[in-house]
């Protein structure tokens, strides 16, 4: 007897290939997903002020890594703490990416001390920040130049120029008066909304000193800070003499 095949129903054929080609394309974005590591990725993590080591370790834990750059000096880091990253914080990026930062090298750099003598007031502060040095005291005295440095004082005692001091060392500074008396009397500037730095050099220049500086709130910088409150209080009817202090508060 002649047994008869009779070949599957359509349907049949249509739902295995169904499967296969579904079967086909989960491997496919398996593949893919293995080789892209879709779904890997990691934000970055803030790495500021921390230690190398520690930063490391942050890293290595979202399976990242890192590179140093260099070195820079920064005043407000510890020595060896980050002071820069690239990418920054919060950026998504794949696994093993690598970091850069750039860490805190500690040691304070040294500077020259420039030739202030001779130079106007405005002049002289413009030079010491330019070569990262703050400017400190103003005094007056008796002396034909008008608002020019007279003497340029480190720790109290007169600076030789070119010679080496660290970075961020306060120089004070002594400024003629223009041969005026020192008796004479001098209008009360308005000092509202003036940096510490602007502060000193309008007081500097018109014979008056810097008091007492009062602080509100939070400053990381004080020669940033602004000026909020003086007293004396500004009036253009005040007058006071050369010589006379103005306290100021900063926020």
């Amino acid at each position: 007897m002649i047994k008869v095949l009779k070949s599957k129903p359509l349907w049949i054929n249509l739902i295995a290939m169904l499967v296969f080609l579904a079967l086909v394309v989960w491997g496919v974005d398996k593949f893919l997903d293995s080789v892209t590591r879709h779904g890997e990725s990691k934000y970055v993590p803030s790495l500021y002020g921390l230690q190398v080591e520690e930063a490391g370790n942050l890293l290595e834990e979202l399976d990242l890594r890192y590179e140093i750059l260099d070195s820079l000096y920064d005043e407000n880091f510890p020595k060896n703490a980050v002071i820069e990253q690239i990418p920054d914080s919060g950026c998504l990026v794949k696994e093993e990416r690598k970091i850069y930062i750039r860490i805190n090298r500690g040691d304070v750099p040294m500077v020259q001390m420039p030739d202030l003598e001779d130079k106007n007031i405005k002049q002289a502060l413009f030079i010491l920040e330019s070569v990262g040095l703050k400017i400190g005291h103003i005094d007056t005295v008796e002396d034909i130049a008008e608002d020019a440095v007279i003497k340029q004082l480190y720790k109290g005692n007169v600076i030789r120029v070119n010679t080496e001091i660290p970075r961020g060392s306060v120089i004070n500074l002594i400024i003629g008066n223009g041969g005026k008396q020192a008796a004479e009397k001098v209008p009360v500037p308005d000092l509202d909304g003036s940096t510490l730095n602007e502060a000193r050099i309008i007081l500097g220049a018109m014979g008056l000193k810097l008091g007492e500086v009062y602080t509100t709130g939070k400053i990381s910088d004080s020669s940033q800070a602004t000026v909020i409150s003086q007293s004396p209080s500004y009036s253009s009817d005040l007058m006071l003499y050369r010589g006379s202090s103005i306290n100021v508060t900063i926020k």
